[in-house]
């Protein structure tokens, strides 16, 4: 009957120290994470980027990953029409700040050239009148 008490002390003791073991993890990495969430965020974000990419470039390797990668795949989707429409919304924004800057100039050098002609135009009669006077 001693036996049976000594194996059951074994499992017993192997338990506990299975469950501290355990423990030991589990606090480590709630401890690390506590860290990287409040006291270096942008590790945090880098580690998780590197995750995300690495659930991406694995994705048709396996069913889990697959399922994973879908809410990324709508995510990156998503971003990737906002900037096509981003690109979209800024090319014909230039070419219309682009085209009334072309006919503001081009009204602006017709007026010059107009009033340039208009003031040549006066100075070639004055100087037609001052010749006549002249003969």
């Amino acid at each position: 009957m001693e036996i049976v008490v000594l194996v059951k002390n074994l499992f017993v003791d192997l338990l506990i120290v299975l469950w501290g073991v355990v423990s030991a993890v589990l606090e480590f990495a709630l401890s690390t994470a506590h860290w990287l969430h409040f006291d270096a965020p942008r590790v945090e974000g880098l580690l998780v980027g590197v995750f995300l990419a690495w659930v991406m470039s694995r994705k048709d390797r396996h069913p889990v990953l697959k399922v994973l990668s879908a809410p990324l795949r709508l995510v990156l989707g998503i971003l990737d029409l906002v900037w096509d429409h981003i690109v979209e919304f800024l090319s014909d924004t230039k070419a219309t700040v682009l085209g009334f800057l072309q006919q503001g100039w081009g009204a602006l050098t017709g007026r010059v050239k107009s009033a340039w002609a208009g003031m040549l135009g006066c100075l070639a009669s004055i100087r037609d009148r001052l010749r006549g006077k002249n003969k």
